[in-house]
């Protein structure tokens, strides 16, 4: 089952044809598109002491007109998912986004997430952050400007760690309908590293690059590479610098998260 997180009606439609793209890779059969409504109490400003009836019901008329909005565009969408033999089902409820996405996203083979805005401190970044972080599951980030047919060429950000064969793992499913697969390796010397043993053991015939990491941000080099290479999604552990699994990133996920325009999928 392929969880999608949706959000916005801007980016609605774009997430949901990522997810049935994903689910066509991966052979899943089910896509849950789920929309969270934040409860009143959860959006009143702390200088709101009460919150009265009245607020309360703009509140949720809000949270309703969001939810008709992405209701519309998933309506519009579900025709041609049934068509390609996909179930799909709608889910709508009151709740804290993270919350949900934790305890939803555990049960998914996938989940389907927008990258969040520069200054998105939201909704949206606390369901990609739950999703990454406290689910388990491999979380594809879909872009503003997606493609609906990614998967042909596929990059991996490969380092020799734990996180990075869970990416690849997670991903494997989806490498069958691959044309070309594009292993591309960090290194801070200029030995060139072997090829995983994973890959060959999985029938994986991939092309391997060694880039040079440099003082500069080896996220960029890493995504320049994959557009030189006319990659169209990108395979990559998700890697954290707190040990109590916060906000802070590190820092070629980071640069992922905020400067990608492909699909990339990660497994933390």
């Amino acid at each position: 089952m392929v969880l999608t997180v949706l959000d916005h009606p801007a980016t609605a439609g774009v997430l949901l044809a990522a997810s049935r793209r994903l689910a066509e890779l991966s052979g899943a059969g089910h896509v849950e598109a789920l929309l969270v409504r934040t409860p009143p109490e959860e959006s009143i400003a702390p200088s709101e002491e009460i919150l009265s009836v009245q607020r309360e019901a703009e509140l949720r008329s809000v949270e309703a007109t969001r939810s008709d909005a992405v209701r519309a565009v998933y309506d519009d969408w579900l025709s041609g998912t049934e068509q390609a033999g996909i179930k799909a089902e709608w889910v709508d409820i009151d709740g804290i986004a993270e919350l949900i996405v934790e305890e939803r996203g555990a049960r998914a083979d996938f989940l389907v997430v927008a990258q969040p805005g520069r200054h998105d401190y939201g909704t949206s970044w606390n369901a990609m952050r739950a999703a990454l972080l406290a689910t388990g599951r491999p979380v594809l980030v879909v872009p503003a400007r997606s493609l609906d047919e990614f998967g042909r060429h596929v990059a991996i950000a490969w380092r020799d760690d734990e996180r990075a064969t869970k990416a690849v793992l997670a991903g494997l499913r989806c490498l069958t309908r691959a044309e070309r697969v594009f292993l591309l390796a960090g290194v801070r010397d200029n030995a060139a590293p072997a090829m995983p043993a994973i890959l060959s053991e999985h029938g994986v015939n991939a092309e391997l690059y060694v880039l040079p990491i440099g003082p500069g941000a080896f996220g960029a080099a890493l995504l320049a590479k994959a557009h030189q290479l006319g990659a169209d999604m990108l395979m990559m552990g998700a890697y954290v610098h707190s040990p109590l699994r916060q906000l802070l990133f590190g820092g070629v996920t980071r640069y992922m998260l905020a400067n990608a325009d492909i699909p990339v999928l990660m497994r933390h």
